[in-house]
């Protein structure tokens, strides 16, 4: 073998090395129930109050990739419970980021701003109930302004932990049809409608600045769900009153489907395959 076939074929090998340590690792899936996945698919019992999925976006994409999947995404998580306070007995979120991680996926923050509890509360308020929950839109403003930090000491603390990670931010699914109106599966009125339109839309604009601003992948997850709000027949979010999945103790209002678990780790697939 003459001096050039032999430096080819040593490239080729180092390619072929390369794309193997790519296709695996330690991936670590954090963030609130949009990563977690009740209500989808069959449950995984270990995960407690939790309410992980077995076939939530993380698993799937692990499922392809070869990665050993740590799954620590906890229904309810805020950004703290990322960072500080743990849930259901687990430990904070970021404890199982460690050094020989490869890859993290984050989906946070709605919670932060009550997005999901807002929809529970405005359906409630709809429907004549008394003693309905809902965050005032200067909160709501106030606890937008305060989620670029939030989400910056998360992805810093990744980095602290684990410096070869890639990290990929996943945003959440709007459940309200871009133009605003409702329908008898958002069971709101049309106001209020429009004004959780705006909080996706603006929820969407804060993720595609942290990921700019630090350097990070990005599921647009709110452009993926176009035509397939809660109010579409191929819905990728669950309406106020979706049908009960066996297994699950309750159905999940307002909450991904398995369609929209598998198009957000099809986004993903694209994103780890570039």
């Amino acid at each position: 073998m003459n001096g050039i076939a032999a430096a080819l074929l040593a490239l080729a090998l180092a390619c072929v090395a390369h794309g193997a340590q790519a296709q695996g690792g330690r991936y670590v899936s954090m963030g609130s129930s949009y990563a977690a996945g009740p209500g989808v698919g069959v449950p995984d019992k270990a995960s407690g109050g939790c309410g992980r999925s077995m076939s939530n976006y993380a698993r799937t994409v692990a499922q392809r990739h070869g990665f050993d999947l740590v799954d620590v995404a906890c229904s309810g998580a805020t950004t703290d419970n990322i960072l500080e306070q743990g849930q259901h007995g687990f430990p904070a979120q970021v404890e199982a980021v460690t050094r020989d991680t490869r890859l993290v996926s984050v989906l946070i923050g709605g919670n932060d701003i009550e997005y999901v509890g807002n929809l529970f509360g405005l359906s409630c308020r709809a429907a004549g109930k008394a003693a309905c929950k809902i965050t005032g839109e200067a909160d709501v403003e106030r606890r937008l302004a305060a989620l670029p930090e939030k989400l910056d000491r998360v992805v810093a603390e990744v980095r602290r932990r684990a410096p070869a990670a890639r990290i990929v931010l996943v945003g959440y699914l709007p459940a309200e049809p871009a133009g605003g109106a409702t329908c008898a599966a958002l069971a709101m009125t049309d106001a209020d409608a429009r004004r959780m339109r705006d909080t996706s839309a603006r929820l969407a604009r804060v993720f595609e600045d942290t990921a700019r601003r630090n350097g990070i992948d990005l599921v647009r997850a709110a452009a993926l769900a176009a035509g397939h709000d809660a109010c579409s027949a191929d819905a990728y979010v669950t309406g106020r009153q979706p049908a009960q999945v066996p297994g699950w103790p309750e159905p999940v209002a307002y909450h991904p489907t398995q369609a929209g678990m598998d198009r957000v780790a099809a986004a993903f697939d694209a994103i780890l395959e570039r």
